[in-house]
């Protein structure tokens, strides 16, 4: 992935990063049967920020040759040897991967849990990949 193609998809990351802030801040909203809608739309925007994390790291791995790692959140401890990402930030990226198969599973109260306690860690990662491809773009 070059510079310019990934920044296009942090606008867009950070967008997603934007929204779910805005519907977290009204976690009452999410529990009326009106709020199914926002509530899957937050689902949604988290999934798919979380897999795009995903997507990038393991790129980045492939790209580099780096160890294969042994599932999707050890792309994120991979990384970290590296220093491509701040040690920091592995553990809310691997919880926030670790529920995507699950998603739909949790309760609204555990799941605002696990993304507020994510989001963050998530926020480093991408700001970090960021770094690393503006670095790159200039070596090259």
């Amino acid at each position: 992935m070059d510079y310019p193609t990934f920044t296009t998809l942090y606008k867009n990351l950070k967008n997603n990063i934007e929204e779910i802030t805005k519907i977290i801040k009204i976690p009452e909203q999410l529990k009326t049967p009106a709020g199914r809608k926002t509530l899957e739309r937050l689902k949604y925007l988290f999934y798919s920020l979380t897999k795009s994390t995903v997507d990038i790291g393991h790129s980045i791995i492939l790209e580099n040759d780096y160890r294969d790692p042994l599932n999707r959140t050890d792309i994120f401890i991979s990384l970290a040897e590296r220093d491509i990402i701040l040690p920091s930030a592995v553990r809310g990226v691997k919880k926030a991967t670790l529920v995507l198969p699950r998603l739909n599973d949790y309760p609204v109260s555990e799941l605002l849990d696990i993304i507020t306690n994510s989001l963050g860690d998530i926020h480093k990662c991408l700001d970090s990949f960021e770094v690393y491809f503006s670095l790159k773009d200039k070596k090259f």
